[in-house]
């Protein structure tokens, strides 16, 4: 009997990068390859706002900006692009509009930066 072959049931990974730690923190790594997922996060800083951006182009399926605070303190998940070519993909994080406020106990506020590592080339599909 011949092995059975799944097309498609690739499991995807899913990373979260908490925006609020110095430095920005991801779990469980800032590798990721196409189809995976990311979501990001204030993690406990509540009374923050944030918007994050990819300066030099986005790998995620959506571009932003993304913004959380309120209500959002993290994004939904999101998709990494199956035609995202392998490198490290920066984004910069605004807190508080630059504005330090109150939000800003025992972390350091303002501006943070990180990346996200595409660590294989897109499908051979995709790339056509």
């Amino acid at each position: 009997m011949a092995p059975a072959i799944f097309a498609g049931t690739m499991a995807n990974n899913h990373i979260t990068i908490d925006v609020s730690t110095t430095p920005v923190t991801y779990s469980p790594g800032p590798d990721v390859k196409h189809g995976d997922t990311v979501t990001f996060t204030l993690g406990a800083a509540i009374n923050a706002t944030a918007v994050i951006t990819f300066p030099d182009g986005t790998c995620l399926t959506t571009s932003g900006p993304y913004t959380l605070g309120g209500p959002t303190l993290a994004t939904a998940p999101l998709v990494v692009s199956l035609t995202a070519i392998k490198r490290v993909y920066a984004f910069d994080v605004d807190f508080n509009n630059g504005q330090e406020s109150q939000a800003r106990v025992g972390h350091e506020w303002d501006r943070k930066n990180g990346g996200i590592d595409v660590t294989s080339d897109p499908p051979e599909e995709a790339r056509r």
